[in-house]
């Protein structure tokens, strides 16, 4: 059972997502625990916690993803990348890591109808940019663990550190997506927030 409580002795991130996409919003939702999800509005890309039902109608589009990397703002609005596709590759200290192989940004711009010539020039340049930040190679990461900390640190932490969510295990020194979690941090999705790194950390069998 996918979870983020603690019953196990270590934090466990959401790792099967449900989104769903309506004209004013999207919603990303657990898919064992739909009641725990949040939406992003697709006006001005705000963040909130879902209370009871997501819409009144029915999404024009669900589809299933991995993870939330984070959220960027730009000239004409924010835009939230998720991962869409990811590949087991080895295990750490007992837990599953995984090989990031696909990311999407999802667009919330409406303002962007709005923008003079040369901002939507400006918004085209970042636009491209983010197309590249969607094929980054090398990214890793596990629902069940930090990756980010050799053994001979973790060692040294305080009992019970484990059931911290993931984010707060991290060093974000090491943490690849640092700056895109603010958001998701604010609004305390602690379940959602998967700290990646970049590199080759490991050779191990699954």
């Amino acid at each position: 059972m996918d979870a983020e409580g603690n019953h196990t002795g270590h934090f466990k991130l959401w790792s099967e997502l449900e989104l769903r996409e309506f004209p004013e919003k999207f919603v990303i939702r657990p898919r064992e625990s739909p009641d725990l999800g949040f939406s992003v509005s697709r006006s001005d890309g705000s963040i909130e916690k879902l209370h009871g039902e997501t819409s009144t109608g029915e999404p024009s589009k669900v589809s299933k993803i991995y993870g939330v990397v984070g959220t960027i703002r730009l000239l004409a609005g924010a835009h939230i990348l998720v991962i869409t596709s990811h590949k087991e590759v080895g295990t750490y200290l007992g837990f599953p890591v995984f090989r990031v192989t696909s990311m999407k940004f999802l667009s919330c711009n409406v303002v962007s109808k709005y923008l003079t010539s040369e901002e939507k020039k400006d918004e085209a340049y970042f636009t491209n940019l983010l197309k590249v930040v969607e094929s980054t190679p090398g990214l890793y990461f596990s629902y069940e663990t930090d990756v980010t900390l050799n053994l001979q640190r973790r060692y040294k932490l305080a009992k019970g550190w484990t059931r911290k969510p993931v984010w707060k295990q991290a060093d974000p020194r090491f943490v690849w997506n640092r700056n895109l979690l603010e958001e998701l941090i604010e609004n305390k999705l602690d379940g959602f927030i998967i700290p990646l790194i970049q590199g080759n950390i490991l050779n191990a069998p699954v």
